[in-house]
């Protein structure tokens, strides 16, 4: 059989209507599923590809597609749609096929929920629409279907289903209704897919169940994931189960949903008032799923939506009823690069704490947490060198880098978030972010060229860069200095993180010098002629030493945080600097007060200047603020803040630690000036608490891997290989 048509064009569902303040959306509306039956002979090969404006789950006469779920890119959809081709070679069989398409709503269809009481999706994407998919089945190298006119649509199981409040599914019926099919014939710009798709991983277990008083069950899973539920239970047709989702218990040991609240709508502030969603919403926007069953043994498991929890709640059902529950971690399928092994339980707990956390935030992009899921670039800028140390990230950095592309002004800014959601704290103009978080974009591109030797990136990029950077420094550099948040997440601002960061005007010059220094590097990688950045980088540092150096050698407020900032751009000698830092860190018990940027700066600074012994004793610190009480919940995951206040327990912008522990205990460090991991810097500290390590990493030129090794009369054997073509300095 030849395709009757060999364009493919994008199928849906007719549009949804939600009324005129869209508080519709949260009333039942069934997810629509295109299909379409053919016939076919023997074959070879065959491989489908797939579009999709909001998620999608395909079938091949009955059997998934795999283990893939949420397919379904989120990126600016006007600029940019992302492909997929799987081969589907087993799935298919000769004469009659059938191939179903279950769309659900993902980030191209979100609800209007106001997130924190401001920020309405459906107002700030740059396009929202009803989900739709663009297909074409290729078999032994010809087109044989597409997606076209010829396709039938009818009604899912689906009555609701949000990336964020969690779904609800008619097992009772197979479906609803015949629907018309609705076909777009828009030509937008479709690239292949760089990053992995999301999978699903080992599940963990719920045995852990109790009663409560109200007779819901509460399930433990002992661990804090983000992932989709795997539920089996006995019901009667039409009974309602319903499933709620929470990071924490409360100081009763009951189930508390306040750090997991979608946008932290419903939470309760300081004011007295609870965060509003909106027309429509509910008053508190907890993770939840409702079934209504069928007759008999149910099976429920999410579809479109990722829970972040170690309790689930269960009411609607006995211990007698329930079958078993799973929580199935699901994230993007990120390759590990990275190894460690450090011979200390602690530190290996924080090793996989570290990992968990990331992992639990990523779905196609670099999230914050659960509530929010979204790309913030300060994040980003702040875990760069311990998210390339644990994982490949060259797709996912290729990926982020385009939607920062995607949504620059027409003056040059780029957004505090990629794609853009309308989030812009103390940006320059609206859709600019503040400083460090607009420094993500070209951050991630050298970051991309010292661990990949992406070049062609920095080629890519540079035009849209180099307009980003001659926007910021056409500025008046105290003007510019006003739009830095600062050192976001420091416990000395602790009563409201989102305020009062130290050092916040030093923080704000320094961000504009590493804007300048990254154009120079830009040029420098290129091989063009200097256009001055390397000159204004100098003449930056030289006002930020007039403006903040004081004669007793403290600069700044006389914070951390400014010395780590200081020493980044080495504006005084290094090792005073790490010194002094040292000095202070003792001085005030041993707490690193820097936020998420001054710590991964304060972490590779003291290891470079011989005091990873600082670094080791606030990692192993054992009275709050510290990572110990942090990961005392058993919750094996990183919380936002070491002192908590509106915060998530599944956020990883304190994981940069993990950058020490290759760069400290491993030895590993990727030099500034490297090309794909072509040079490497060997500086290992060996450690008190433990006497033996080993630490590798592979590269696009093959691993580089360090051991080392105390006998029992104390002395250390150091051993390393590295890879032909890599430089090693040894400090």
């Amino acid at each position: 059989m030849a395709a009757a048509n060999a364009q493919a064009w994008w199928i849906s569902g007719p549009t949804y209507e939600y009324g005129e303040d869209d508080a519709g959306y949260y009333q039942p509306h069934r997810n629509h599923v295109v299909s379409r039956t053919f016939e076919m002979n023997g074959f070879k090969r065959a491989s489908l590809t797939l579009s999709v404006l909001g998620y999608a789950r395909v079938t091949i006469n009955g059997k998934a597609l795999g283990n893939v779920e949420l397919l379904g890119d989120w990126t600016n959809f006007t600029k940019q749609v992302t492909s997929r081709t799987f081969d589907v070679t087993e799935l298919l069989r000769p004469w009659t096929n059938t191939i179903e398409v279950e769309l659900g709503n993902g980030w191209f269809n979100p609800s209007p929920l106001t997130m924190f009481g401001k920020y309405n999706l459906r107002e700030r994407l740059a396009e929202v629409g009803t989900p739709a998919v663009l297909v074409t089945l290729v078999v032994d190298g010809q087109t044989l279907l597409v997606s076209d006119d010829s396709w039938s649509c009818h009604e899912g199981q689906l009555l609701f289903n949000n990336l964020y409040l969690g779904e609800t599914r008619d097992l009772s019926s197979a479906g609803g209704a015949e629907l018309p099919l609705v076909v777009q014939k828009d030509m937008r710009n479709v690239e292949p897919a760089v990053v992995e798709p999301c999978r699903r991983f080992a599940p963990v277990v719920g045995s852990d169940v109790r009663e409560l008083e109200d007779g819901s069950l509460v399930v433990d899973f002992h661990e804090l994931d983000t992932g989709m539920i795997d539920l089996r239970f006995i019901a009667h047709k039409g009974h309602e189960v319903v499933v709620r989702y929470a990071e924490e218990l409360d100081g009763d040991g009951m189930p508390s949903y306040e750090s997991s609240h979608a946008g932290l709508v419903g939470c309760l502030v300081p004011e007295g008032f609870r965060i509003p969603g909106g027309p429509g919403a509910p008053e508190r926007a907890i993770q939840t799923d409702r079934i209504i069953c069928a007759e008999g043994e149910n099976h429920f498991t999410n579809q479109f939506t990722v829970h972040s929890c170690r309790y689930a709640v269960i009411e609607g059902l006995t211990h007698e009823q329930l079958l078993g529950i799973e929580l199935v971690p699901v994230h993007t399928d990120l390759k590990a690069v990275g190894s460690i092994e450090t011979g200390n339980g602690f530190y290996d707990s924080m090793v996989d704490a570290a990992v968990r956390t990331k992992l639990n935030n990523v779905h196609g992009l670099w999230e914050d947490c659960a509530r929010e899921r979204l790309g913030y670039g300060g994040d980003m800028v702040a875990l760069a060198a311990s998210n390339l140390a644990a994982f490949d990230c060259e797709g996912l950095i290729r990926k982020t880098v385009r939607d920062f592309r995607n949504d620059q002004t027409a003056a040059g800014g780029v957004p505090e978030t990629a794609p853009f959601m309308g989030i812009g704290s103390n940006g320059t103009a609206y859709g600019e972010g503040p400083l460090l978080w607009q420094l993500a974009y070209p951050h991630l591109v050298l970051r991309a060229y010292q661990f990949y030797g992406s070049r062609d990136l920095v080629e890519q990029e540079w035009p849209h860069v180099k307009k980003l950077v001659d926007y910021l420094l056409a500025w008046a550099p105290a003007e510019l200095a006003a739009h830095c948040l600062g050192d976001h997440g420091s416990v000395a601002t602790s009563e409201s993180f989102k305020t009062g960061t130290p050092d916040k005007e030093l923080v704000g010059w320094c961000t504009i010098a590493r804007f300048a220094r990254a154009a120079a590097r830009f040029e420098e990688i290129l091989g063009v002629p200097s256009s001055g950045y390397d000159v204004r980088y100098d003449e930056l540092r030289e006002q930020i030493r007039a403006r903040f150096a004081h004669d007793d050698g403290s600069w700044g407020d006389g914070t951390q945080t400014g010395l780590a900032f200081t020493a980044d751009l080495g504006l005084a000698d290094e090792q005073a600097l790490a010194d002094r830092l040292a000095a202070q860190i003792a001085e005030e018990d041993g707490v690193l007060t820097t936020g998420i940027f001054g710590t991964t700066l304060a972490f590779d600074l003291l290891n470079r200047t011989g005091h990873s012994d600082v670094v080791e004793a606030w990692l192993t610190r054992e009275k709050a603020p510290s990572y110990k009480d942090m990961l005392a919940s058993g919750n094996k995951a990183l919380a936002e803040q070491f002192v908590m206040f509106l915060s998530s327990y599944n956020h990883a912008m304190f994981s940069s630690y993990l950058q020490w522990f290759y760069q400290g205990l491993g030895g590993i460090r990727i030099a500034d000036d490297a090309c794909g991991c072509d040079h490497v810097e060997l500086r290992p500290y060996f450690s008190p608490l433990t006497n033996e390590v080993s630490c590798s990493l592979m590269t696009r030129r093959g691993e580089i891997r360090t051991t080392w090794k105390r006998d029992d009369q104390g002395i250390v054997t150091f051993s390393y290989s590295v890879p032909e073509g890599v430089s090693v300095t040894q400090l």
